[in-house]
């Protein structure tokens, strides 16, 4: 999928539902609306490719990767004034999210929920409402690294309820707090 332009849908601008290796690139997916407007919507897929796509106000997540989605690069993204996550990874493992861009989301910029394996790379997180990237309830085993997370409302990067992360290299500055 090239070069679409989605506004004011009620589920996802993008949906793809178990389905593998596709790429999702030059998208414009904002203003998506009720409780699932979400932007970009990978469920139960593998070895799918998002990249260089602009989710921008919609009411849900700007990318949302969901329920055993594996495999997946989200790379070269802006996902800005969502109003709940810039990115987020729930119930998935092995994915790479890199070089993405989340600001200005009444969410968090990254969010890893019972997620493990991932790799959060390479990724600037700023203005976000609650942190820059949020690794949360047994998100074990994951990377974060070389990430930029500035002028978050919480946290630069705040890990809770999970175990074996690896967390290097990042720069935080200027958020309320880490």
């Amino acid at each position: 999928m090239f070069g679409n332009f989605c506004i004011g849908y009620s589920d996802a601008g993008i949906y793809l539902y178990i389905a593998d290796a596709n790429t999702i690139t030059g998208n414009t997916c904002i203003n998506g609306l009720a409780d699932w407007g979400t932007g970009i919507w990978v469920e139960e897929g593998t070895d799918n490719t998002v990249t260089g796509n602009t989710c921008q106000g919609n009411y849900a997540e700007g990318i949302y990767l969901s329920l055993d989605s594996s495999a997946t690069l989200v790379s070269g993204n802006t996902c800005q004034g969502n109003t709940s996550d810039g990115i987020y990874v729930f119930s998935s493992i092995n994915n790479t999210v890199t070089g993405n861009t989340c600001q200005g989301n009444t969410g968090n910029g990254i969010l890893l929920v019972s997620s493990s394996g991932n790799t959060v790379a390479g990724n600037t997180c700023q203005g976000n409402t609650l942190n820059g990237i949020y690794v949360f309830s047994t998100s074990d085993n994951n990377t974060v690294t070389g990430n930029t997370c500035y002028q978050n409302v919480r946290h630069g990067i705040l890990l809770t309820s999970a175990d074996g992360n690896t967390v290097t290299g990042n720069t935080c500055n200027g958020n309320d707090s880490g």
